[in-house]
């Protein structure tokens, strides 16, 4: 990738022409070893990247859509209750226990 950017005159990289160039320089490079462009093929250079990000736009897996929240339960009113189904009362004796006979 391009550390720095610099301005010179020289030749151009791409179609030869003298004159004044953007020098894209390297991790390590030193002066004159840089990418030299003019504006004009760096505007084409521009222009080409930008078609290739198109491209990988283009292909780029859709995104997922994000889940939808659940609802809740309307709590207004409770929701019926199912019929008793034990024993009718008359088949059942009484919970109280019977009270002891009184000592006279």
């Amino acid at each position: 990738m391009f550390e720095r950017i610099g301005v010179e005159r020289g030749h151009c990289t791409f179609c030869g022409t003298w004159g004044p160039c953007a020098v894209l320089y390297g991790a390590g490079d030193t002066a004159m070893q840089g990418v030299q462009g003019c504006e004009p093929c760096l505007t084409a250079v521009h222009k080409a990247a930008d078609l290739l990000r198109t491209l990988r736009v283009a292909r780029a897996p859709k995104a997922k859509a994000t889940p939808k929240k659940s609802r809740k339960p309307r709590t207004g009113q409770p929701e019926h209750a199912a019929p008793y189904q034990g024993p009718s009362k008359h088949e059942v004796g009484s919970l109280v226990p019977l009270a002891d006979p009184e000592p006279s």
